[in-house]
């Protein structure tokens, strides 16, 4: 975001924690604020009562959680929930409104993330979809390293079953299998990334596409000073 565009925002962002399975924002409720996603993972699920939650999208530091104020929504359509703990910049639905009010400028920059993240939801549907869940657990994995950075994500097997709205076991034998290969190794609680192009070579095509999507916000600078 342009500095200008960014210093109407200043005043009002709050730094906040992210706890693990919380609850950001709530399908067919009003949100209270949006949220700029600083580290950390966020998973965008929807439900039905039969099948249960599934997430569509993950967002990360590329990111934020507040689509439906942009749009002028009253309501979101989609659970957001903390699967990876992290900091977010917080700003009170209210004053978020007021700024893309005042400034044309910054409500075309949130839309051009919400285009984004319509392209993320639609390929994510597609890989549930089509491809098997070995595919699907190594995309995954990818995508929360992309945005977290480093080799370790820590994530358990039943967070990463519930994300994909698969069973556990499932999940289990996919990693397991890719322990073998010396792709990854399991530690307690987080799962270390030993061989990322072997990972990539286990992920089904979208890794790919999705991480092409998102490249023009990976090479952004991303420092901004909230005091």
């Amino acid at each position: 975001m342009p500095e200008p565009q960014f210093e109407l925002l200043r005043p009002h962002l709050k730094a906040v924690s992210l706890k693990r399975n919380e609850i950001l924002q709530d399908a067919l409720r009003h949100p209270d604020a949006a949220y700029f996603i600083e580290s950390g993972v966020v998973s965008r699920m929807v439900r039905t009562v039969k099948d249960g939650l599934v997430e569509v999208a993950v967002v990360g530091k590329y990111g934020f959680v507040g689509v439906s104020l942009v749009l002028g929504a009253a309501q979101t359509v989609q659970r957001s929930i903390v699967r990876i703990p992290g900091s977010a910049l917080r700003i009170e639905a209210g004053a978020f409104r007021d700024v893309l009010h005042q400034s044309p400028e910054t409500r075309e920059h949130m839309l051009g993330y919400v285009q984004l993240l319509i392209a993320l939801n639609a390929q994510i549907a597609l890989c549930n979809a089509r491809h098997d869940i070995p595919e699907r657990v190594a995309r995954w994995m990818l995508l929360a390293q992309d945005r977290i950075g480093g080799d370790r994500v820590p994530v358990t097997h039943g967070v990463m079953a519930a994300a994909l709205g698969v069973r556990r076991p499932s999940v289990s034998k996919a990693l397991s299998d890719f322990e073998a290969k010396g792709i990854i190794e399991g530690r307690r609680g987080a799962i270390r990334i030993r061989d990322i192009d072997a990972l990539r070579g286990e992920a089904c095509e979208c890794e790919r596409i999705l991480r092409d999507r998102f490249r023009l916000f990976r090479d952004m600078p991303h420092h901004r000073r909230v005091m």
